[in-house]
């Protein structure tokens, strides 16, 4: 029972998520070659912490003090945290990543709050969803790393950003899937509007490109990517909206960090093979 409640609260802080985010961070520095800058790596963990967290718990944090729970408390500690924190790392970023930030941060505001209590929040547009959760996360998991190192745009940066964009879109069918239970039918998300089934082959479909731009690019498949392509393949395959949050909230959301681990382990020998001597 004490370790579920920690499972839960470590999900339900949004460390989780921030630390798949983290991940892609990492995994673009890795794949680019990028000179690894603190500054953006913890940016992107702590700001992504705060924003979740005040998405969906704003109007918790707002309560008066004896109406919330010691969960919401230690929550809204945590949250508190994490923006100081991404505050600091963010006074760090070259001033391009710090404009990048600020479009990042309106998609957030868009996403996730009404505005002059008549415009609706983002996600309550019909089919707009995913679309602002996919843009937020392919800018700071994609475009921060390389606006702050300064690299120079090319067509192969871009079909890279391309591949993270597609990626994360059919991750998020996972979570369109299972959400069915608790969106509202006026969300009009893509499940809602042309089923389960079809949801699952928008997924496959994306992941399939994913792999096509990955040729284009490197002119080869790795193994490693091949492999969790595969993985999310099966995670889109077997999800439904009985699933539990931990089948898309802990499990799903483990696969960049385990991507991630993996290049770690295997970069060397899989993506830049050293040349052999002579």
């Amino acid at each position: 029972m004490l370790f579920k409640k920690i499972i839960d609260f470590y999900i339900d802080s949004s460390i989780h998520v921030a630390l798949a985010a983290y991940a892609f961070i990492r995994i673009t520095i890795l794949l680019l070659n990028i000179s690894y800058e603190e500054s953006v790596a913890y940016f992107g963990f702590y700001g992504t912490i705060t924003a979740y967290n005040c998405i969906k718990y704003f109007r918790f944090f707002i309560q008066n003090e004896t109406q919330k729970t010691i969960k919401m408390k230690l929550i809204f500690v945590v949250s508190l945290i994490s923006f100081f924190a991404s505050i600091f790392y963010f006074l760090q970023l070259e001033i391009s990543s710090k404009l990048l930030s600020f479009l990042a941060f309106g998609v957030v505001l868009v996403y996730g709050f009404s505005f002059f209590g008549k415009l609706k929040s983002a996600r309550n547009w019909i089919g707009f969803k995913v679309f602002l959760v996919v843009l937020s996360w392919t800018i700071i998991t994609f475009l921060l790393p390389i606006v702050n190192a300064k690299l120079e745009f090319t067509q192969e940066l871009f079909l890279y950003g391309l591949q993270r964009f597609v990626l994360i879109y059919a991750i998020m069918c996972v979570f369109e899937i299972v959400d069915l239970q608790f969106d509202a039918i006026s969300l009009q998300t893509i499940p809602q509007r042309i089923g389960v089934k079809k949801t699952k082959l928008v997924g496959f479909a994306f992941l399939i490109v994913f792999l096509i731009l990955e040729f284009f690019v490197t002119n080869q498949f790795t193994r490693i990517d091949v492999f969790f392509v595969g993985l999310i393949a099966v995670f889109i395959y077997f999800s439904n909206r009985n699933r539990s949050k931990y089948y898309s909230n802990f499990w799903v959301e483990s696969i960049p960090i385990f991507w991630w681990i993996a290049l770690l382990l295997f970069v060397s020998n899989l993506i830049f093979p050293f040349p052999s001597g002579s």
